[in-house]
């Protein structure tokens, strides 16, 4: 063989290995492996985006962006999200290139009052690159330093931002870079790549298939997680929380920004066999409307409205399915609706069921803006739509008679602007009949508004619902929620709506100190996400999902706040100016709880206002009114909730301003 021969053979071995190397870096794909099976399962949210930088850049040109990156805790997510590539200086034209990869971001709980981020990105081709694996330190500017350990057979690489001592942990499992400032997560998804849980659950396989790649990002929502992630920011537990946890394993949403004043995400909720049973019966049944923002009070903060074509029909569809699958449940159920039945002698699907039409709301009122309404219990309210107020009336006689006959309880009436506010004194029984929803009324009180029995805990809260009703200050005449609500559909089986700066308000109490810390830190930056909603519609074993958040730069707490803000000294001067012959003994007494021996409010500074003895929730013996500094301003009787004898009113100094006889 010549040389000449040796020479062609050596280059066209030569051609063929650069003819590889090429294919194999633009054609053959690496060793590739799912993100998602690098995630361990216990996250309580994952973020994934296909083009993280080209829709940061979409982002960042819009005012909602703007806003967000206001947050001192989002704009240090945002930080640490691109600090992988300010590390690299030599390598910046490589690692913009590498930019628009997959990314995933997750977050897990990592102590009792903490969590943490793990980002998972695609790198692809570059996975090939061994400098980029194995040569980190030589990439990285003069401001880190970098340490190397072993985990598993996987190379952890430490870099130390030596200006603020943080510490980022890289390792590469095959195609995916891994990274994390919390080292138990990078070595939890090394053991999580050789035993995925997370990406082979199929319920959120399940989820995850419906939700189209397109959009700014994905989010999921791991159900079973939500007390955990609840439980950083609240001393309470929630019955919707639990609720959620209990009977619903993921939610998946597309995220889209369509505006600067608007965040809207599609997407679907998988559920366990009870969920699904109750999911088929509400596709079965149809839809219900949204018409208790008729009776809605504007400071509405939240409201939860369940539809539905007929109750009946539901609940008999849902039984139906839920007995071939939960068989257990359903006798239970099926024996405590027996007792009940049998002990007053009633039959609950004739006597209750029959007359409930197409929605049930459930809603919680904020009283921050109105001291007449104020009191010691947080306003919930119940309230089911009926379809005819002859027959619902009619039966309602028949249950409260039963009752009368069966147990020593007793029903209390006092009617206010031709409505008759009920009392019944019976611990639990709508939670017996109505369900898990009615826990916290336990002792409720109820009357009738339009075409809603409502229920609540306090009849201060039904009297405020009477007032708002006709003075048509409502939801419905409110334009503000009008023009949030035209983002949904007129109809859904399930609904949430949330006031968020209201909700603020009514559960402050309920926060634990670091969260009320924050949000009264950041609450020029919280309180501009103005609206909440969430519509869910059955779609086979699925809820069809909607969200819409409303950023509204106008909304000014310190302005609102400051209107809300009476001194002592304008209290006092209101209350010596309005002094008026014909009004002053006007009074307008409604007790916050009937079962009270005594009926008393107080001013801002902690100061008696009035009081007076109850009977039956009437007032009842000697009533005494004040100055917010103290002095008598009125003193006079009632008997059975009518005044009478002799009244007097007096001036701050002492002296008698009028006198009159009842």
């Amino acid at each position: 063989m010549t040389i000449k021969r040796y020479y062609k053979i050596a280059l066209f071995a030569l051609l063929a290995f650069i003819v590889y190397k090429v294919a194999s870096w633009f054609v053959f794909e690496p060793d590739r492996i799912n993100a998602f099976h690098l995630v361990p399962h216990d996250a309580m949210f994952i973020i994934e985006t296909r083009e993280p930088i080209s829709n940061l850049e979409i982002l960042s040109q819009s005012e909602l962006w703007d806003h967000l990156q206001s947050n001192e805790q989002i704009a240090l997510m945002s930080e640490k999200l691109n600090s992988l590539d300010s590390l690299f200086q030599s390598e910046r034209n490589l690692f913009n290139k590498i930019g628009d990869r997959d990314l995933i971001i997750s977050a897990h709980k990592i102590s009792f009052d903490d969590y943490g981020f793990l980002y998972v990105a695609d790198l692809r081709q570059y996975s090939k690159i061994d400098l980029i694996k194995n040569n980190i330190s030589q990439l990285v500017n003069e401001n880190y330093s970098v340490s190397k350990r072993e985990f598993k057979g996987h190379v952890i690489q430490e870099i130390l931002d030596t200006n603020t001592n943080e510490v980022l942990r890289i390792t590469f499992i095959e195609n995916q870079l891994v990274a994390s400032y919390t080292p138990r997560l990078v070595e939890r998804s090394i053991t999580t790549s050789k035993n995925p849980k997370l990406s082979t659950d199929l319920n959120f396989i399940k989820v995850k298939n419906e939700i189209q790649d397109d959009g700014l990002f994905r989010f999921y929502l791991n159900h079973n997680q939500l007390s955990n992630y609840y439980g950083l920011f609240v001393n309470e537990s929630s019955d919707i929380i639990d609720i959620l946890e209990r009977n619903f394993y993921y939610s998946g949403f597309q995220i889209e920004e369509e505006s600067d004043r608007w965040l809207k995400a599609t997407g679907y909720i998988s559920g366990n066999s009870t969920a699904q049973a109750f999911i088929k019966a509400l596709d079965n049944s149809g839809t219900g409307s949204l018409d208790a923002t008729t009776i809605l009070p504007n400071d509405t903060a939240l409201y939860i409205s369940f539809g539905f074509d007929d109750f009946q029909s539901l609940h008999q569809d849902f039984i139906s399915i839920l007995k071939k699958q939960e068989n257990k449940t359903v006798e239970e159920y099926e024996n405590g609706k027996k007792k009940i039945e049998e002990f007053l002698d009633i039959d609950l699907d004739r006597d209750m069921y029959s007359w409930w039409d197409d929605e049930f709301a459930f809603a919680t009122l904020d009283n921050s803006n109105n001291s007449n309404y104020k009191s010691n219990q947080e306003s919930i309210i119940a309230a089911i739509k009926y379809k005819d107020e002859d027959v619902m009336q009619e039966r309602l006689r028949f249950v409260q008679e039963q009752i009368r006959k069966k147990s020593p309880v007793k029903f209390k009436t006092v009617n206010y602007k031709q409505h008759a506010i009920n009392f019944l004194d019976i611990k639990g029984f709508f939670k017996w009949v109505l369900g898990g929803m009615f826990e916290r009324i336990e002792k409720p009180y109820y009357t009738v508004i339009d075409d809603y029995i409502v229920f609540s805990n306090s009849p201060v809260t039904l009297k405020r619902m009477i007032d708002d009703y006709e003075g048509k200050n409502t939801l419905i005449y409110s334009d503000y929620y009008m023009d949030f609500i035209d983002e949904f559909s007129t109809q859904s089986n399930v609904f949430f709506y949330i006031d968020t700066n209201k909700l603020a308000h009514v559960g402050s109490e309920y926060l634990n100190k670091e969260t009320q810390l924050l949000l009264n830190n950041q609450h020029d930056f919280y309180s501009q996400f103005t609206q909440l909603g969430f519509e869910l519609k059955a779609k086979d074993d699925l809820f069809k999902t909607k969200a819409v958040m409303r950023y509204d730069p106008d909304y000014d707490n310190q302005v609102q706040e400051l209107e809300q803000q009476v001194s002592p000294g304008i209290e006092l001067v209101r209350n010596v100016v309005n002094l008026d012959k014909e009004t002053i003994f006007q009074l307008d007494l409604f007790p916050s709880d009937f079962t009270a021996s005594d009926y008393e409010q107080f001013y801002s500074n902690g100061q008696l206002k009035f009081k007076v003895p109850l009977s039956d929730g009437l007032p009842n013996g000697r009533y005494r009114e004040y100055y917010i500094t103290g002095e008598l301003k009125i003193s006079g009787r009632f008997r059975r909730g009518k005044q009478i004898g002799k009244w007097k009113a007096f001036y701050p100094n002492g002296k008698r301003f009028h006198q009159k006889s009842f």
